[in-house]
């Protein structure tokens, strides 16, 4: 996600209410001012109804809404919390102009694809923007007015953003976005869709679920963690004194298992150059220490993992990494 530093409601406005904003993110916009008035004195008279720089939590990946913007404006209502974030992503592509406007006071931070705050009106990258939207205390109702297009789409645009004004404004330099996962975001610079398909990622798990009684039991076969993982899965199972093989070695310990399934689907992005898949996994396994069952780390589990893909140096899609989650 992306703080908006420079933003630009003309040609959203009525003619008679044409006027260029500019002004360092994060922004807050509000329907009760009355005048659109970026003054010094303003800033330090509003300190009390004040923007964070940066977002305080993290913005779930489940309450990102990814939307089509164009020189046509798109209108989005929902509620803002204090406590939870809202974002909203588009693709965009160099040289393009992003306007928005809502009706109401809430914090609204615009991050640019190399996770940057925007400095500007102008959109400097192609690839995926990401509006994030908050409110400074309890919730509220919004509607953001948003249009996306050339300079030119603009110029003689009529499109109404009405009783929209600034009220406060603040300088961030070194924002991050906070969107989770992050490799939804934060470890890419590229955002352009991969030709790694949702099928793909079922496979890959599946064949990995297939293995791992042959990886983290006799054989302990590193052959199969070669073929199906690389980068941090694949040194986390193969590395030769921290790995999960030298560890079940070391301690005379394996792993059986005995059952599972993929229950569901919960998300896929094939988005950056690390896509992922979020699952629900039914597994059945028993952990042998010493050869006795260890209860405590045994039986019949149901969780949700997210596992992240990457192309070998041959081109070939692994898992690279994987972790549990809520």
């Amino acid at each position: 996600m992306k703080t908006y530093t420079a933003i630009s409601v003309s040609g959203l406005l009525p003619t008679n209410q044409a006027i260029k904003i500019f002004l360092i993110l994060p922004i807050l916009l509000c329907s009760s001012c009355s005048a659109l008035q970026i003054l010094a004195k303003d800033i330090s008279n509003n300190a009390d109804a004040k923007c964070r720089e940066k977002p305080a939590g993290t913005l779930d990946s489940k309450n990102v809404k990814k939307i089509q913007l164009g020189s046509q404006t798109v209108i989005e209502s929902a509620q803002a919390k204090a406590d939870e974030y809202l974002g909203y992503a588009f693709e965009a592509e160099s040289g393009q102009k992003l306007r928005l406007s809502t009706d109401a006071d809430v914090c609204v931070w615009v991050y640019a694809p190399n996770n940057q705050i925007l400095k500007g009106e102008d959109l400097l990258q192609t690839g995926r923007y990401i509006i994030q939207v908050s409110t400074l205390k309890d919730s509220k109702n919004f509607e953001m007015k948003m249009a996306l297009g050339n300079p030119q789409d603009f110029s003689n645009s009529n499109s109404s953003v009405s009783n929209s004004s600034v009220s406060n404004t603040s300088v961030s330099n070194n924002a991050t976005p906070t969107v989770l996962p992050n490799p939804i975001i934060a470890t890419s610079t590229s955002t352009s869709e991969t030709n790694f398909s949702q099928e793909q990622a079922l496979g890959l798990i599946q064949e990995w679920y297939t293995a791992k009684p042959q990886i983290f039991a006799e054989p302990f076969d590193t052959s199969l963690a070669n073929k199906l993982t690389t980068g941090k899965l694949y040194e986390k199972i193969v590395h030769p004194t921290d790995g999960s093989i030298a560890w079940l070695k070391g301690n005379n310990s394996y792993y059986r298992y005995t059952r599972h399934e993929i229950k569901n689907v919960m998300e896929f992005s094939n988005y950056e150059k690390q896509p992922y898949i979020k699952v629900r996994i039914i597994e059945e396994l028993y952990f042998y220490d010493k050869g006795q069952i260890s209860k405590k780390n045994s039986g019949l589990y149901q969780r949700n993992f997210i596992y992240f893909f990457a192309q070998d140096d041959n081109g070939a899609w692994k898992i690279s990494d994987s972790a549990k989650i809520n």
